[in-house]
């Protein structure tokens, strides 16, 4: 059968994948607020405990088994973002860490949902189909707040940027399908959700963000608790 016979054949998916371009729209412009408002090296870490909701939904609905393992890492994420939630700065900076730290729960539980539902639709469509189709939806919504705002033109480079960012993006998601095509949802999105390691360390060594002992503690214990959500669940 043919990509293109599939969304014929399976209507169902194509309209599975349109709802999930709808999440992801949303998802990403939570998650880039966050990145605009919030701190990197606190917004990362919370968007990345999206496999959190993940799990539990696939637990629920796909029948993955819930073990004592899964269980510990559920727990030590949760713990991970109250750390890292927790400003002890001046309150300036404190309510900037909990605007950002808003809006990456908002993309916490939307990745997860899209995370979870890309197993159904994938595993119909194929690897491919379901990234162009959430793009063909995602896009026209991103666009609006765009329009509507017109901040002024871009600085020089931004355009670039913003074709990197692209690329990468759309290449993880083609390689998230084909992992969530062989492997179950527990493993695979939580595995996904350790980019925030790459983004911390690059906010720390670029950016030069610095946290305190208390929220690199919450830090750690996110990464050791997505870790173990991906290494010894199934």
């Amino acid at each position: 059968m043919t990509d293109v016979s599939r969304l014929v054949v399976h209507p169902w998916a194509v309209l599975g994948g349109i709802l999930l371009g709808v999440v992801n729209a949303f998802g990403t412009l939570s998650l880039y607020r966050g990145f605009e408002v919030g701190q990197l090296s606190i917004v990362s870490p919370i968007a990345s405990s999206s496999p959190v909701v993940s799990v539990i939904l696939a637990v629920v609905f796909l029948g993955e088994s819930m073990t004592e393992e899964l269980l510990l890492g559920i727990i030590l994420v949760i713990t991970g973002i109250i750390l890292v939630c927790i400003q002890t700065t001046q309150k300036d900076a404190s309510k900037q860490v909990l605007k950002g730290a808003a809006y990456a729960l908002g993309f916490m539980f939307l990745g997860g949902l899209l995370f979870f539902g890309l197993k159904p639709v994938s595993s119909v469509l194929g690897v491919f189909l379901p990234v162009l189709i959430i793009r063909w939806t995602s896009i026209p919504i991103i666009a609006i707040p765009f329009l509507i705002q017109r901040t002024g033109r871009a600085k020089p480079g931004a355009l670039r940027l913003i074709l990197a960012v692209a690329f990468f993006d759309t290449f993880a998601n083609v390689a998230y399908n084909l992992g969530v095509t062989l492997g179950t949802v527990t493993i695979i999105s939580t595995l996904g959700g350790m980019f925030s390691a790459v983004t911390v360390l690059f906010a720390r060594v670029i950016l030069k963000e610095r946290l305190s002992p208390h929220q690199i503690l919450g830090f750690v214990t996110i990464v050791v608790g997505v870790a173990i959500l991906g290494y010894l669940s199934g």
